[in-house]
């Protein structure tokens, strides 16, 4: 097996699932609304999907300790190409909310197992750059998605994108099932799940902070930035989506980066000071005051947390190659927590007794819980760090 050649395969296939994936973001409240869904109703399809990888993403993990990983790929990767297709041709909003918890479903499996595939065959030492070119390629497919999207429903209608998720998805699952090898597996022997796996303290701390990274995310960036955006500073959807665009272009950089960081010197210090630069860059964004401050504060923003992927690398390091994806199953649960808690909660927050403005505790409260968690995380092992340290000693007595 080419180990090399393998993780250009998962680099590929995760940039077509993310591209297929945020190909619909254009399009889901135009074709919710053909069915007379509220935007109570549109915001149920985007929580549906988070939901249902809260719920599966551990069970996902389970198998992936127990079974070869290629074929939960697949597995996966079928339940979107099939839920997508249906979602396409939907008759009514109940039948899209059920795709859309299906897709969730069929993600869980699919992203668990990959990354347990791929953080089982990269030695910790390569480990964090492994995983910055992992979650670059999402962050691609997540740049070019929308734009795809946006160019195919005025070509095709409200309903073809579901029709391109499948599709590009498809292609992912063609590459999979023949050019990943169907012997990768971490053991032959069939763990049984344990609650004593996630007694290890530091594993919860670094889960902790994975969560903090997905609720700032999609609470602050993707939620509240838009309203502060139209309401504060009376800003276009134009200058607005100008500034998102470029603060994922500043994170993707961040990412690129950020592997070989955490593979020098360990990964608890880089994620140390993303979390607490990232604290300070959520205050500062409520100080926005133009379009050019907050294009400003947004880049920081995204170059600041672009050392989110790391966690995952960080809660490998942690793990016995036996219960490797229950590990990386409970971590990512946490993340999607992180995704489904933030907009409510800081979306919430952001409510205001003005009518032309919103209120800035929204920016506060997410400096609040960065800083807190950070300290937090301060607290875990860092088993990179170690092996690190005993290469440098072995090195000087030579």
């Amino acid at each position: 097996m080419n180990d090399k050649k393998t993780l250009i395969i998962l680099y590929s296939v995760v940039f077509c699932v993310a591209t297929g994936l945020s190909i619909i973001i254009p399009a889901l409240s135009l074709y919710a609304r053909e069915f007379g869904a509220t935007n109570f109703m549109i915001g149920g399809l985007i929580a549906g999907f988070g939901l249902a990888r809260v719920f599966v993403n551990l069970p996902a993990g389970i198998f992936a300790d127990r079974y070869d990983q290629k074929q939960l790929m697949q597995f996966g990767l079928a339940i979107v190409i099939i839920s997508s297709l249906i979602a396409a041709f939907a008759p009514s909003y109940s039948i899209l909310l059920f795709c859309r918890i299906v897709e969730g479903i069929g993600s869980a499996f699919y992203m668990v197992s990959a990354s347990t595939l791929l953080n089982s065959i990269v030695p910790v030492s390569k480990r964090g750059r492994a995983m910055s070119y992992y979650t670059s390629a999402i962050l691609f497919g997540v740049i070019i998605g929308p734009s795809l999207g946006g160019i195919i429903v005025p070509l095709y209608g409200k309903g073809s994108p579901f029709i391109f998720y499948s599709l590009i998805t498809f292609v992912g699952f063609i590459i999979t099932r023949y050019f990943i090898p169907s012997t990768i597996k971490i053991s032959t022997n069939k763990p049984r799940f344990s609650l004593s796996y996630f007694k290890n303290r530091s594993l919860l701390l670094v889960s902790l902070s994975t969560f903090a990274f997905a609720f700032s995310w999609t609470g602050l960036e993707l939620t509240v930035i838009p309203l502060f955006a139209y309401d504060n500073l009376q800003l276009s959807p134009q200058l607005l989506g100008l500034i998102i665009s470029i603060a994922a272009v500043s994170n993707l950089v961040s990412t690129l980066f950020a592997g070989r960081l955490t593979d020098k010197f360990g990964r608890k210090k880089p994620i140390l000071l993303s979390l607490f630069c990232t604290a300070i860059v959520a205050y500062c964004l409520s100080l926005s005051y133009s379009f050019y401050s907050l294009l400003f504060f947004m880049s920081l923003f995204g170059l600041s947390s672009g050392l989110w992927g790391q966690t995952q690398a960080w809660t490998a390091d942690l793990s016995d190659k036996k219960h490797l994806g229950s590990f990386l199953g409970f971590n990512r649960t946490m993340g999607d927590l992180g995704f489904v808690i933030g907009p409510i909660v800081l979306g919430y927050l952001a409510s205001s007794y003005s009518i032309s403005t919103i209120s800035l505790l929204p920016f506060y409260f997410d400096s609040f819980v960065l800083i807190i968690i950070a300290i937090a995380v301060a607290f875990a092992k860092d088993p990179a760090a170690n092996l690190n340290n005993k290469f440098k000693k072995t090195k000087s007595k030579f």
